[in-house]
């Protein structure tokens, strides 16, 4: 069961893009970050059964993505990774810089960037703010 426990509208998002061993700016935008929890019950003998949870966060950057013309096709097909800065509100409301190095796991449209992070100690500092 996939359960929302957290939303975190931030200020600001820059995208780079690695491809080739080579770090491009793709864009900039606002980021929506949504936390979630995954929850699975698992049958066992006897009465008791036991729930494995997992969190994750999806970053989705929209709206207005304002992208670098200077991208390439050649280097949008050659990207493995991905670098996000941004600028988050702590519990006391001050914005402070967040960064994401080596986001693998995107899904690029002209409307909406979305980028998943299951890596839990990153997830874990990203709910301490």
């Amino acid at each position: 069961m996939k359960k929302l426990i957290k939303t975190i509208n931030g200020q600001s998002c820059e995208v780079y893009a690695i491809s080739h061993h080579n770090r491009l700016m793709m864009g900039e935008a606002t980021p929506s970050i949504e936390v979630y929890e995954d929850s699975v019950e698992v049958p066992t003998i006897g009465t008791n059964n036991i729930r494995y949870k997992s969190t994750y966060f999806s970053i989705a950057i929209c709206p207005n993505v304002k992208m670098n013309m200077n991208i390439t096709a050649e280097a949008m097909q050659g990207i493995t990774f991905f670098d996000l800065y941004m600028l988050l509100p702590r519990k006391d409301g001050v914005y402070v810089p967040f960064t994401l190095y080596g986001v693998s796991v995107a899904e690029i449209s002209p409307e909406q960037w979305t980028f998943e992070i299951t890596d839990q100690e990153t997830v874990q500092n990203l709910l301490a703010l």
